[in-house]
């Protein structure tokens, strides 16, 4: 399991879970994995163990949960220095097969008097929640004649656009274009700590990326660990431009600093005392070492 490149903290009320996402070309997703996520409890502790010890030594961890997009499929608990016996299992997915996923902004009505919404984009997917007749829904992907939905109680799910009629579609691409020429206008702007307007003579880095989403009408929350709870995850190495890319600078998974994705391994980002809004390559070694995920806001 690929835990390194596909996980992050969230804090809670007696430290923090680590949520560990599993890809969809790993054999991790498979059908068996998912089906006997209990019995492979025991296999999975010592590695579990051993990662926690080795990248978290003086944090408190005390639960672990396994997520396929945003869907929760299974968790474990810490118990002090030991995993509890037994592994909670929430769903099961058949072997998915990649796919190329196209942005879409908009929505859809409901032909069919009872259509199926499926975790993935076949029938080869569970059924998760069923669509009525007459039903507008949000759109927010596409992928091989099926389309992506967000229902308004933030579950996500897939049903075939042969029984959905589209209403109106953005683009994406415009959207993230207006939110990096905004951010690009800020660039020279001296960092200030607590900054999160122009009065206020400067931004530090999560009241800039605040500020310049906030512009093209999406709401952040305001400090950066926060904000890597805005928006969907997206597995490393297939951020977007406009994407929010967070990092640890002292390397050790807790998030404390959020920049925006140009493309081209480039952030815009607003860094630390001293310093100016400005194009930071993030492909060096220094913030490759100290990246901990990615979050899409523009769907």
């Amino acid at each position: 399991m690929n835990i390194d490149e596909n996980y992050r903290l969230v804090e809670n009320s007696q430290g923090y879970t680590l949520e560990i996402y599993l890809v969809r070309d790993d054999g991790e997703f498979s059908a068996e994995f998912l089906a006997k996520i209990k019995e492979n409890a025991l296999s999975l502790e010592e590695s579990i163990k051993k990662f926690i010890s080795e990248k978290f030594p003086d944090i408190k961890i005390t639960a672990v949960k396994f997520l396929v997009g945003s869907m929760v499929v299974g968790s474990l608990v810490l118990a002090g220095p030991s995993l509890l016996p037994g592994m909670t299992a929430y769903a099961a997915a058949p072997q998915a097969s990649q796919y190329t996923q196209a942005a879409v902004d908009g929505t859809a009505t409901v032909t069919a008097s009872k259509l199926n919404m499926r975790i993935g984009p076949s029938t080869a997917y569970p059924i998760m929640h069923a669509l009525w007749q007459g039903n507008v829904v949000k759109i927010i992907g596409e992928s091989n004649g099926w389309y992506q939905i967000k229902l308004t109680d933030g579950r996500v799910g897939w049903s075939s656009g042969k029984y959905l009629r589209l209403n109106n579609r953005t683009t994406r691409q415009a959207k993230v274009d207006a939110v990096i020429s905004q951010a690009k206008s800020f660039l020279g702007t001296p960092y200030v700590y607590g900054g999160a307007s122009p009065s206020d003579g400067g931004f530090d880095c999560s009241g800039f990326t605040k500020y310049v989403y906030g512009k093209s009408g999406y709401t952040l929350n305001r400090i950066s660990k926060d904000q890597a709870l805005n928006g969907t995850y997206v597995a490393r190495g297939y951020t977007q431009p406009g994407d929010l890319v967070f990092y640890s600078f002292s390397g050790n998974g807790v998030i404390n600093h959020v920049g925006i994705y140009l493309g081209d391994g480039k952030m815009i980002n607003s860094p630390k005392t001293g310093d100016v809004v400005k194009i930071t390559d993030v492909t060096t070694s220094y913030w490759t070492s100290r990246y901990v995920t990615t979050r899409r806001i523009i769907p």
